[in-house]
């Protein structure tokens, strides 16, 4: 069955309400059909995407002023809503939507999955030996991400070993590691070595040593010298994200463009006081903008007369 006929069969189910419009649209707002007028259109869309996360069988009922009319939005499936005016009683109008959301809410799931995206493909960049993050286990030294892929899995490992080894060396292990940055030579070129630790309960001393670590060809010293200090503060706001619970693959992804896009600067630009703070705050600021917007989607209310119920008692 395609989508037309999915469409076309929803519909005709939808005029034992007697509706007035009705419209069928997916979680981000777009249209599927839809008999309502196109100014109307914008205002349904922004309502949808707001309730967007709401269960499956759950709805919005809100009553239209001087009327006898109802509007309805109610899911249908994991991206689908169906939109109604009407003036039919609630109870029948939840019995069709739910009949219907049994009917065709798998056959539009099925027909509208959207096409998986291919995963993002980062760049190799020759100037990057390898951007690493390891940590300390049961059994020594462990890499757990690192970019460019392709990298060797033994050369990972002795990056990681020298990065947590020789540096770990010098602390006291009664106490937790302070968060430190080196230069150290590698046989594989110079690299920037930033070591913290992560808590975690099931690790030994209810936390475990981990390594960032920015492996640059020997003849890009200097470039790496002059970079230190912003390198420092990427590794910095790395380390974060990993206490953090982000995932170490994506991060390191992140980084290891961002070190390509620092190489890619003038020399010159690094030295201002005024470079120093925009680049990193530019790569903060992104994390910063989609923790907002995660923020905003939490509060879901099942329909809009409860939202307005708790707007009324803060008053």
């Amino acid at each position: 069955m395609e989508v037309k006929e999915v469409v076309y069969k929803i519909a005709n189910e939808l005029n034992e309400l007697r509706p007035t419009n009705i419209g069928i649209l997916n979680a981000d707002g777009t249209l599927i059909a839809s008999n309502f007028t196109e100014s109307s259109h914008n205002l349904i869309s922004k309502i949808v995407k707001q309730y967007a996360t709401i269960p499956i069988n759950n709805y919005i009922k809100q009553d239209l002023p001087n009327s006898n009319y109802f509007l309805y939005i109610y899911k249908i499936s994991t991206d689908t809503f169906i939109v109604c005016i009407t003036e039919t009683q609630e109870n029948a109008v939840l019995r069709k939507f739910g009949q219907i959301t049994r009917d065709y809410g798998s056959l539009l799931l099925e027909k509208l999955q959207p096409t998986p995206k291919k995963p993002k493909r980062i760049p190799e960049d020759d100037r990057i030996i390898a951007i690493t993050f390891s940590k300390t286990g049961d059994l020594g030294p462990t890499a757990v991400s690192w970019m460019p892929k392709s990298l060797d899995e033994r050369i990972v490992f002795e990056i990681a070993a020298k990065s947590l080894l020789i540096l770990s060396a010098g602390f006291d292990r009664s106490i937790d590691i302070q968060e430190s940055s080196s230069v150290l030579p590698f046989p594989q070129g110079i690299g920037m070595v930033y070591v913290f630790s992560v808590p975690d309960r099931r690790a030994r001393g209810q936390a475990y040593d981990a390594a960032i670590t920015v492996l640059l060809p020997k003849d890009y010293r200097k470039a790496l010298l002059e970079r230190l200090e912003l390198f420092e503060k990427g590794a910095r706001a790395l380390a974060d994200k990993i206490r953090e619970g982000g995932q170490p693959t994506h991060l390191i992804e992140q980084f290891y463009e961002y070190i390509a896009l620092s190489l890619n600067q003038k020399v010159e630009a690094f030295t201002s006081p005024q470079s120093q703070t925009e680049i990193p705050s530019d790569f903060e600021l992104k994390s910063a903008m989609v923790k907002e917007v995660k923020r905003i989607q939490v509060e879901h209310p099942k329909s809009l007369e409860e939202d307005f119920e708790r707007r009324r008692g803060r008053r």
